[in-house]
């Protein structure tokens, strides 16, 4: 029996073939969306799972209290002494190790080959606290000794060509605890790259107390490394907490009372395994203590949500074709029934037919999946491969038996439903005026006009992002740095000199930035960003003083500051205000001598923060230089000459401005691109389920438009009474699709501090693309049954 049926399934889908491939191809591109986004969002979920002391892993979070208690900001870091003296007096924690870096570049040789390296300073059980394994060398002891290296496979081979390099030197070039220690370091093991789903990532490893040599620091009241901790099994998260902050309260007393203010500080515990959804910082693929990576976990919900959206269109487009196709077929229905057959043998072979145009569109998506997944990589920035998620499988064939379900179990139990005498004696009708059929197509619509919406949106404000005024001028810029424990006053010298003759070279700077940390005035506590400047900074980067005048050497201790300091001081007359800068660099008065206009150095997520400029001859590592665009070729050139020249060992190297600035909205940027994909293959299976019902409708009316013509009605008439079934459920998917897609996208924008308004001309442009849309799909069809002879339109059998 079941042969008989599949044999009579294969007829009829072949007889069908348009509506069994818009079927099978629709259904094919909603499925291959969604295993993309199980793919994306399994590899989401195991970021840092493969380590082995996992889920007793966790990370300490500083947090920076205000005055009156609420959170200022929380960082995924602490200082040097919080980890020992947590492991010695409280008893929950099994281990503990330091790693200070992820973000710190720096020039290492083996004598003929030099490479500028992500350096990662722990403590010496690192290789035992997290799982990355050795090819070479012993986890145990590779890192026991100060002057102890261990690297990356892919190092190994960049530097020597092999891995095979356990015993082999390693030079850093110009650093200070290198200097100290009077001797190169020494490979003692090669370790197989960080896995695309660790936060954890580096070229090469060195041991804490290497650093600790030009580094040693005993304050509480920092945060600049990341400190985890094994728990024993069964620890009290909150009891752990709870004695971390005691110890503080009495450990950082005395050091509290000579600060300059009391920082008020608490600490919480994170969980490794939760990081990556849930990180302190996300922009442009931050690094904050040795963590990197971190995803913002609505891009998963997002993707997820779009291949349902596009998944569910295809399954209305299954369900609202065979429902409208079922009169097409009520005479064999009726003989099936008058012959003996059952409503449930019939429901079963309607049922087969569905599962074989399920099971060859999961087929269809799986080759598409294959085949796309290579541009989806480069797009979301990913390294996916179908065989790294053994989950998927499961996934799909849970997925594959609800649309076979979903998309087969209504149409069946519809065309089961007809009885002989109605079919046989006069002519079918589905129940409901077809309102099922107008409330799919309405749904479907509806999917669509949301995802135009939110589509136009999301790159109106990447538009924003891309072209508003920053209060300075980004572009023809470049940024360098002075590596290594160099003297910078004699570099600085060299390449004024030399650079100031180069013709495609406009000017040249060096300062740096030092962070956000809190500054003090007039009894004030304010945070604000700390950068360190000289008297060209400002002409350099185009950036307007507003009054006052610039730093200068006369003036060592005068400061800058901008307008949003100015406005967080409550001050009237800025100029002459004294400013406690920052215990970091010295606990000297400085004196307000300028004020800038506001301009933007960090991302548009933020708003703009308190500002502090001056001047600090230790903090001037890095470099700017503005250089005339029709010359660009011979100022790079002159610049990389003039840099090897004063600095032969260091690794040259320099980023554009703008395209640093363009790193902050990376995750953004890459979403545009799939958001604007997902949009158009929606748009695309809508108007394949309206072309093949357009199909339908005009064939089971062409007797009516046969007489219709007969008595008069011209063709733009037909045409027009053709397309307004059509218009009309559209047209209602506007208005219901319309709100709630507002209200989500102005909830997005809620992210950024600077956003557009989203206004009448969105609404009005996605009415007007969906409204010709639907009018191009059914025109086809709608043209030529209104041009048909109506000879043949009325002939019967």
């Amino acid at each position: 029996m079941l042969l008989n049926y599949l044999r009579i399934a294969l007829r009829n889908l072949w007889q069908y073939k348009l509506y069994t491939a818009i079927n099978a191809f629709g259904l094919a591109t909603g499925l291959t969306c969604m295993l993309l986004a199980v793919l994306f969002m399994l590899d989401e979920q195991r970021f840092d799972r493969f380590h082995a002391h996992n889920p007793h892993l966790y990370r300490i979070n500083t947090t920076l209290v205000a005055d009156k208690g609420a959170a200022l900001r929380t960082t995924g870091g602490t200082g040097q002494v919080q980890g020992p003296v947590f492991k010695e007096q409280i008893p929950e924690i099994r281990q503990f190790t330091r790693i200070m870096g992820g973000d710190i570049y720096g020039d290492m040789h083996t004598g003929s080959k030099a490479l500028r390296l992500q350096q990662v300073f722990v403590d010496d059980n690192f290789l035992e606290t997290f799982s990355f394994p050795a090819l070479s060398g012993d986890p145990a002891t590779a890192l026991r000794e100060i002057d102890a290296a261990v690297i990356t496979e892919s190092t190994a081979m960049r530097l020597f060509g092999n891995t095979d390099v356990t015993g082999r030197p390693l030079y850093l070039d110009s650093d200070p605890s290198a200097q100290k220690l009077g001797k190169p370091l020494t490979i003692t093991a090669v370790v197989k790259d960080p896995p695309p789903q660790s936060s954890i990532r580096f070229d090469v490893l060195m041991n804490l107390r290497f650093l600790q040599l030009s580094f040693l620091d005993d304050t509480w009241l920092n945060a600049y490394l990341g400190t985890f901790l094994i728990l024993h099994p069964g620890a009290n998260l909150a009891a752990v907490e709870t004695k971390m902050n005691q110890i503080y309260q009495s450990a950082a007393a005395i050091q509290k009372q000579n600060h300059p203010f009391d920082p008020q500080i608490s600490y919480s515990l994170q969980r490794l395994t939760d990081i990556h959804l849930n990180p302190l910082r996300t922009q442009g693929g931050s690094v904050e203590n040795g963590i990197v990576n971190g995803s913002d976990p609505v891009y998963s919900r997002l993707f997820l949500g779009i291949a349902a959206f596009i998944l569910l269109m295809a399954a209305i487009n299954f369900i609202h074709i065979s429902n409208a196709g079922a009169l097409r077929r009520s005479k064999e229905v009726a003989v099936r029934k008058l012959n003996g057959g059952s409503r449930g043998q019939i429901i079963v072979q309607f049922l087969l037919e569905s599962a074989i145009v399920c099971i060859f569109s999961f087929v269809l998506a799986g080759v598409f999946t294959l085949i796309t997944l290579p541009v989806f990589n480069e797009l979301s920035g990913k390294d996916l491969q179908a065989g790294d998620a053994p989950g998927l499988l499961l996934y799909a064939v849970i997925l594959q038996a609800g649309i076979i379900l979903l998309a087969g179990l209504y149409p069946a139990y519809v065309l089961s439903g007809f009885k002989p005498s109605s079919v046989l004696y006069r002519k079918p009708k589905l129940s409901g005026k077809g309102l099922f059929g107008k409330s799919l197509v309405v749904l479907q619509f509806s999917l669509a006009v949301f995802l135009i919406i939110a589509s136009l949106s999301y790159y109106r404000q990447m538009e924003f992002v891309r072209t508003k005024n920053l209060g300075y001028n980004p572009h023809q810029v470049i940024r360098s740095n002075i590596p290594g424990n160099r003297d910078p006053k004699p570099v600085q010298q060299f390449l004024r000199s030399e650079l100031g003759r180069e013709p495609g070279i406009r000017s040249i700077t060096f300062g740096g930035d030092a962070g956000a940390m809190i500054a003090q005035t007039g009894g004030q506590r304010i945070e604000a960003v700390h950068m360190v400047i000289d008297d060209a900074y400002l002409p350099t980067m185009e950036i307007s003083l507003k009054t006052g005048s610039n730093v200068s050497a006369g003036e060592p201790y005068g400061v800058i500051v901008n307008e949003a300091f100015v406005k967080a001081a409550g001050w009237k007359q800025p100029l002459g205000q004294t400013i406690l800068a920052n215990e970091y660099f010295d606990k000297i008065p400085r004196t307000v001598t300028g004020v800038v206009k506001d301009f933007h150095n960090g991302s548009l997520h933020q708003r703009l923060q308190p500002m502090i400029m001056f001047q600090n001859n230790r903090h001037y590592g890095g470099m700017w230089i503005r250089y005339d665009k029709n010359r660009q070729p011979q100022a790079l050139a002159a610049f990389e000459k003039a840099y090897k020249t004063m600095m032969p060992t260091a690794v040259f190297s320099f980023q554009y401005m703008d395209e640093l600035n363009a790193k902050a909205y990376q995750q953004e940027l890459r979403w545009k691109k799939i958001i604007t994909i997902a949009t158009v293959l929606s748009v695309m299976i809508c108007c394949l389920g309206l072309f093949g019902i357009a199909h339908l409708s005009t064939h089971q009316r062409i007797k009516e438009i046969g007489i219709r013509k007969v008595l008069g009605a011209g063709v733009p008439g037909l045409a027009f009474l053709m397309s307004k079934q059509f218009l009309q459920p559209v047209m209602i998917a506007l208005l219901v699709a319309s709100p709630p897609a507002a209200w989500v996208m102005q909830r997005w924008l809620q992210q950024f501090a600077y956003s557009i308004q989203i206004n009448g001309w969105t609404f009005v442009f996605t009415a007007a693309v969906i409204l010709c849309l639907a009018l191009v799909t059914v025109a086809y069809h709608t043209m030529a049954a209104a041009l048909r002879n109506p000879v043949k339109s009325m002939k019967t059998e």
